[in-house]
């Protein structure tokens, strides 16, 4: 409360002065020398004096200063108070006089009684004992009271985590109370929490925002601590979960972006992100839903197809099954259906590139499906802060479940497929460096055996198609400068083989892509490139030789001769350097850029320079947002090698090329909501076609060309894009697309190609009721392909073949729709969740005609069905 201390004043004796003073007079001598303190007292012991309390309470303080007469043995033998000045030692100290005076006389009192035990060392005089007076003043120093300090902390013996129940994530923030006490702490970012109880039992009650609370009895023992994992119950289960995502900044005139949590479980895709392509504006529709792309009316080897930026052979088992990749692995997949940037090439058509996701997590993650189809299996293992190894693959048995139910006396069917990925990533918290090693693989193999009437005349089909890739890859992202290097190296294989005739591929593939990015300032970026690859095949062909002396009617069975095999060797070296530069002015984008390509194919070089340019002009503010884009660029591609062939082809065929161009609007109508229109054109040259014409070589010699590059093409129309982003509950989209897709040799008119559609409408709605119910449906409505109208047909003794009369392209096939329709069940347990689902494709069992064709005499047209109702069961786990 106080503070006080002393000032010790020493002086002259007057005990010794008066002694001597009278020894003079007795004697009337001269005086003596007068005597001298030779040594001072020292202060020995002292005793702190009582603050008076009507002084501490009106917050004074004071200077007593007294006279202290100190006997020749130390001890205090009087004492008297000199003066006493009060002194408002604290701010807020405000006291009348009648309290100061009173004040002053509590502070001389208890000065006294302090002083009067106090003890000094004697003073000496001359070297002798003797008694003195002194000064001591008492400074009195008021403090506030000071609280009383805290007692140490109990020791940590209540801990744990909060984790989301079926998904274990950390619940930051959740409240851990203790029942019927003001004990309590709140989980951190990983989800754990720190209590200090004393023994005994205990109610703890655990809540989240978003989750049903969860309570439970604990007992803490003495000398024990207790450690707990609380599961917490979300609420709604089974609705969408908010990812938060920044948008990526667009630099094409249409792109459109799809993530995973979106695209899983869209009936009709069986679980298959990748299948919802075919859902998207400017994909038509394939027959029997065979998964090739066609794209803004071109072919489907005219769209390339990548996996984070390498590119892969195909992207769907068997064309239309499920696709090569684990969906686990797909983060997003960026769909460019035209006016891409010069970072891509060697496609006329679109680009898909599906970028997978790197797993850097503390725990575990896996999952495991099964159904009618085929089964996969996914698991994430971490391996430190830093490390993470993935695992995907999936097998099928159809090979196992068609027999049951095809006539097996007559067909003999074996299909199956299956892929796999492994992937290593390493991602320092903190670094701006990522280092990844990514295989993965596909294979399918297709084995059909016919035996017409029961006999033992077996037809074979045989058809193998795989590929293998293993890539190296190494990102670097600062604060302007952006960079990714990409090694690859992989095998294909091709094989097709019906009854005696056999074609075998088989492909050594090596590449490099790299890809920089550097900001110069706000308003210029510049982007730059390589894409380099070589491929070496070995085509291996087995094939009877041609009958020399007797040429079968139409339909006739021909005895063959043995088959004789030769094996072919070509390589393909494509390389590009790119280059692309950003010029941002407000909300206008300029984006030039140039795309350099060199082929050389079995020895002779090609070269295309692809100029492009895309335009983006944003308007009003970001929730209401109108942009204006446009693009026009140049693109090329080298024919396919089977065309190249020096014996079966035409090895000085062209790169085939397209000039692309497109225009539109995108419009925000609310935060979720928005609006795309586009309209394009697209003209295709220097196609790649069969001909009969003929050439003379210099020593006279004529040969058949086989191919050439007289074919030409063109595409265009609009396309319809409204789509609702999704949210805690639905998302949707509706997807239109009305082109035209025209095709023609020189000097001919105009046709339609072989899969033009006029309209292609899709409709996709995903709802989620919560408690782990979901409902999803598609709509699809198409216009069918052209088809022949023919009447009758003459016979060709020269090719030994009917001719046609009638037109070709000159009707189409009926009208496409099919309702899908899909409904998931989930369960939560607290380390993993189930899910059920039912995906039925066709629910009203439409009665669709996909293609029609006729005999070899062209007089009886036959119909093809689409597939009726067709539905799918399956379960998912996931931990």
């Amino acid at each position: 409360m106080y503070r006080a201390t002393a000032l010790l004043l020493v002086a002259s004796t007057a005990l010794a002065q008066e002694a001597y003073e009278g020894a003079v007079r007795r004697d009337e001598k001269p005086p003596p020398p007068e005597p001298q303190m030779t040594k001072a007292p020292q202060l020995l012991r002292s005793v702190e004096p009582a603050f008076p309390p009507e002084a501490a309470a009106a917050k004074l303080g004071a200077d007593v200063t007294m006279e202290i007469e100190i006997a020749a043995d130390g001890t205090v033998a009087a004492a008297k108070v000199l003066s006493s000045e009060i002194t408002p030692a604290a701010e807020g100290a405000n006291a009348g006089a009648n309290a100061r005076s009173s004040a002053a006389n509590g502070f001389g009192e208890a000065a006294l009684a302090a002083v009067k035990q106090f003890t000094f060392s004697p003073a000496e005089v001359d070297g002798k004992p003797a008694p003195v007076r002194i000064q001591y003043t008492q400074h009195f120093v008021f403090e506030e009271p000071k609280a009383p300090a805290a007692p140490p902390p109990k020791p940590i013996t209540f801990k744990g985590k909060v984790l989301e129940r079926g998904t274990r994530k950390p619940l930051p923030g959740a409240a851990v109370k203790i029942t019927g006490t003001q004990a309590g702490a709140a989980a951190d970012a990983n989800g754990r929490f720190e209590l200090a109880l004393d023994p005994g039992p205990f109610a703890v009650e655990v809540v989240d925002s978003g989750h049903e609370p969860s309570r439970s009895r604990e007992i803490l023992h003495p000398g024990e601590s207790l450690e707990v994992t609380y599961y917490l119950m979300p609420k709604q289960f089974g609705l969408y979960e908010t990812v938060v995502r920044s948008d990526r900044e667009k630099k094409e005139v249409t792109r459109r972006t799809l993530q995973r949590e979106e695209l899983e479980k869209v009936p009709g895709s069986f679980g298959d992100p990748i299948r919802v392509l075919q859902n998207l504006p400017g994909v038509a529709r394939m027959p029997f839903g065979i998964g090739a792309l066609l794209v803004r009316g071109s072919s489907p080897n005219d769209t390339g197809t990548y996996l984070d930026g390498i590119q892969i052979p195909i992207l769907y088992h068997f064309g239309g099954g499920p696709s090569v990749i684990n969906p686990e692995l797909v983060d997003k997949i960026d769909f460019y259906p035209g006016g891409f940037g010069a970072e891509y090439g060697r496609a006329i058509g679109g680009i898909v590139d599906v970028g997978t996701r790197p797993v850097i997590d503390p725990q575990w993650h896996g999952s495991a499906k099964v159904d009618l189809i085929d089964s996969g299996a996914y698991l994430a293992v971490p391996l430190g802060d830093a490390v993470s190894l993935s695992f995907g693959g999936r097998r099928s048995y159809v090979d196992l479940l068609l027999p049951l139910v095809l006539n097996g006396q007559s067909v003999r069917i074996s299909p199956v497929y299956f892929d796999y990925q492994t992937r290593l990533d390493f991602h320092p918290k903190g670094s701006r460096h990522a280092i990844q090693l990514f295989g993965f693989g596909s294979d399918d193999l297709l084995k059909v055996v016919f035996s017409p009437g029961g006999n033992s005349s077996d037809i074979q089909i045989n058809n193998h198609t795989g590929f293998q890739r293993l890539v190296a890859a190494w990102t670097y992202r600062g604060d302007a400068l952006a960079n990714r290097l990409q090694l690859f190296a992989g095998k294909n294989e091709n094989s097709i083989g019906l009854d005696v005739l056999r074609v075998d591929q088989d492909d050594n593939v090596v590449g490099l892509r790299e890809r920089a990015e550097l900001a110069f300032s706000p308003w210029l970026t510049g982007r730059a490139g390589l894409d380099v690859q070589l491929t070496q095949s070995e085509i291996t062909v087995r094939a009877p030789p041609p009958p020399a002396a007797y040429r079968g009617f139409p339909g006739e069975t021909v005895s063959l001769e043995d088959p004789v095999t030769s094996v072919i060797n070509h390589d393909n070296f494509p390389y590009a350097e790119w280059l692309e530069a950003q010029l941002t002015f407000g909300g206008l984008k300029v984006i030039p850029s140039t795309r350099i390509e060199q082929y050389r194919v079995s020895g002779l070089w090609r070269f295309a320079a692809d100029p492009r340019l895309v335009l983006r002009q944003e308007l009003g503010p970001a929730e209401h947002r109108t942009t204006l884009k446009a693009s026009v660029g140049l693109y090329h591609q080298a024919p396919d090698p089977g065309a190249l062939r020096a014996e079966t082809g035409n090895p000085d065929l062209g790169l085939e090329a397209a000039f692309q161009t497109s225009a539109g609007v995108e419009q925000q109508i609310t935060d979720t909501v928005n609006v795309d229109v586009t309209g394009f054109y697209n003209r295709r040259y220097d196609l790649v076609t069969r001909t009969n014409a003929t050439v003379t070589d210099e020593d006279g010699t004529i040969h058949r060309l086989n191919f050439d590059n007289s074919l030409l093409g063109r595409s265009y129309g609009v396309e319809v894009f409204v789509r609702r982003e999704l949210t805690s509950n639905f998302f949707g989209w509706i997807a239109y697309t009305l082109s035209w897709s025209e095709q023609k040799a020189k000097d001919q008119a105009w046709g339609w190609t072989a899969f033009d559609q006029r309209h292609i409408l899709t409709l996709v709605a995903q709802y989620k009721f919560g408690n782990g119910w979901e409902l999803g449906g598609r709509f699809r409505l198409s216009t069918g392909i052209p088809t022949g109208v023919y009447s009758d047909a003459t016979f060709d003794a020269d090719s030994n073949s009917y001719r046609a009369i009638g037109q070709s392209g000159a009707a189409r096939e009926p009208t496409f729709h099919q309702l899908d329709v899909r409904v998931d069940r989930g369960f939560v347990f607290d380390l993993w969740t189930l899910g059920l689902y039912l995906d039925v494709q066709n629910i009203y069992n439409a009665s669709n005609q996909e293609l029609s064709f006729y005999d070899y005499r062209f007089r009886t047209q036959q119909a093809v069905p689409g597939l009726p109702i067709v539905p799918t069961l399956g379960v998912k786990g996931t931990f």
